[in-house]
């Protein structure tokens, strides 16, 4: 916690502000007992959620802002701003009732009114987002489910998501698409009012959420007040508990750590090799120094880490586009190894494909295992019929951040005779690099944009090629493509994840990648704090936390 904000810098940015919140008279007097403090370590370029990228303006977007439904811990669909739904004309049309409680934030051109909700309101919002003239990144969401003719010609096609009535919303598709409902889950599908979208709203957002914006002192911090108007209750008790959200942004893992150690901060996300040593045992306990302070929770994170190649034709005469040494390198690394010591136990070692751990009523078991195993790794290399030690050189492509994870796989490798260096780029230029095809051999990793196994195993379709899509492996099988499309017209849930993973099967036997680990999330919060949970797409859901009273805050 800022005690009493004794950083004169935050004074001079947020006191007149909060004055106004609080009715603070003098600074002495300024103390944030129920305000929720965490940094992020990485920039937020923009609040509005039609251009989110980065976990850092997800987590803060998520806090002013909602959609029609959202995911619970366990990755359930629940109602959110539309209290139910009917899915009809064989999952192709969606007919969703809102609730009539629901207020923007009484900010900017809504200060001192209410401005409800409507359903045209969730029309704007998605027609925002489906806009080619918006530029959003989010436009994927609608494109290739939606018949979007309205933004491309001139005949009177309308807009397929309409206004029925005022509580009414109708979206119809062209296709069915099992996933849809947790595709509306997703940030880029929350509900924003037109009238204050503009020029600034990057800075200045309006949503129906928790909290509500303050002010943004870029590359500083963000502070968010209390929504006294939202329209949740539990217990009786109008949410939320707290009276506001402050998201500092130092850059610094370490400095902040310790600034999470001292008391000022409530809450810090993940440990990385910076700190793991100094908080973690080797099975990622917390230790005994830390354990009466701190409250440690560690869950299944939908993020797969791997090591992907390009196996396009572009590489067609280099050493990893011969299948028996992408298999040797696979056997050759002991995962298990590499979680325990590099990573103190944070993290699931690989056992089946890119589809992570954690996904609901994923068929993970008809899916062949993967096992360390050296003999099978020297087998492979006298199968692919090479002369390693005369082959073309690998070279690894990663970011500093994964250096030392990198390395331990070039020993692995070099174990069975392979020559193999690395180089380092910062991020934007090793996606570049990949998207561009300039590189063959790429650390890499792929976070669930929504929990489904569709999400991953589209990264492997033959028209998702790079630079236009995620395919960066060029790995392409016609096989892989009907069985991909035959299950995203399935409507039986179970039949559809089985055709799934029969997909994934056909793209593990050519290896176009090899997983390291299946991540998870480490959440340390202080022993004041008390409601907040974990979940496998590491979502923030601030609204039900409390910060219980009587600490040194």
């Amino acid at each position: 916690m800022i005690k009493h904000f004794r950083n004169t810098l935050y004074v001079l940015l947020f006191f007149p502000i909060l004055h106004g919140i609080n009715g603070c008279q003098n600074v002495d007097k300024l103390k944030f007992s129920n305000y929720f403090l965490y940094n992020e370590d990485q920039n937020v370029n923009t609040l509005d959620p039609a251009f989110a990228r980065a976990q850092s303006e997800i987590w803060v977007i998520s806090q002013m802002f909602e959609g029609l439904v959202e995911f619970d811990d366990k990755l359930n669909i629940r109602p959110n701003l539309a209290k139910n739904w009917v899915i009809a004309d064989s999952g192709k049309s969606y007919l969703f009732h809102l609730r009539n409680d629901v207020y923007f934030h009484a900010v900017g051109p809504f200060k001192n009114k209410r401005r409800k909700m409507t359903a045209e309101d969730v029309v704007y919002s998605f027609r925002r987002i489906a806009d080619p003239l918006t530029a959003s990144p989010g436009a994927w969401v609608f494109n290739d489910k939606m018949d979007l003719r309205c933004f491309s010609t001139h005949d009177s096609v309308p807009f397929p998501v309409t206004a029925i009535n005022d509580s009414t919303v109708k979206i119809q598709l062209t296709h069915a698409f099992k996933p849809f409902l947790g595709i509306l889950a997703m940030y880029y599908c929350f509900i924003v009012p037109k009238e204050a979208v503009g020029a600034d709203f990057r800075s200045h957002p309006i949503g129906t959420g928790p909290f509500q914006f303050v002010k943004w002192e870029e590359e500083v911090a963000i502070l968010l007040s209390r929504n006294d108007i939202y329209y949740r209750f539990e217990n009786g008790k109008r949410l939320p508990y707290l009276d506001g959200v402050m998201m500092e942004n130092v850059k610094n893992k370490q400095t902040a750590f310790m600034k999470f150690v001292q008391g000022e901060y409530d809450f810090f996300n993940g440990v990385d090799a910076t700190i793991k040593d100094e908080m973690l045992d080797k099975s990622a306990r917390l230790k005994p120094k830390y354990t009466n302070s701190f409250h440690l929770e560690k869950a299944p994170f939908l993020n797969t880490e791997y090591l992907g190649f390009n196996i396009g034709e572009r590489y067609r005469n280099h050493p990893l586009n011969n299948i028996h040494i992408r298999k040797a390198i696979n056997f050759a690394i002991d995962r298990r190894k590499m979680i325990a010591y590099l990573r103190n136990g944070v993290g699931i070692p690989e056992t089946y494909g890119f589809v992570p751990a954690g996904m609901p009523d994923y068929p993970y078991n008809s899916l062949r295992k993967n096992e360390y195993n050296l003999d099978s790794a020297r087998y492979h290399i006298k199968a692919s019929g090479m002369d390693v030690s005369r082959a073309e050189e690998i070279v690894i492509n990663t970011t500093q951040d994964y250096l030392e994870l990198m390395i331990f796989v070039q020993k692995e490798m070099q174990k069975i005779g392979l020559k193999v260096k690395i180089e380092v780029h910062p991020s934007s230029f090793l996606r570049q690099l990949k998207k561009e095809q300039q590189i063959n051999c790429f650390r890499g990793s792929w976070i669930a944009d929504y929990p489904d196994p569709e999400n991953y195993l589209i990264c492997f379709k033959t028209e998702n090629f790079s630079p236009n899509g995620p395919n960066y492996f060029h790995f392409s099988n016609s096989r892989f493509d009907a069985s991909f499309k035959t299950a995203n017209a399935e409507s039986d849930n179970k039949k559809r994840l089985k055709i799934m993973s029969e997909a994934e099967q056909l793209m593990q036997a050519e290896l176009p990648c090899i997983i390291l680990y299946y991540d998870e999330s480490l959440r340390l919060s202080q022993n004041w704090i008390e409601g907040l949970t974990s979940n496998p797409i590491n979502f923030l859901r601030l609204r039900e936390v409390k910060k219980l009273k009587g600490t040194k805050h």
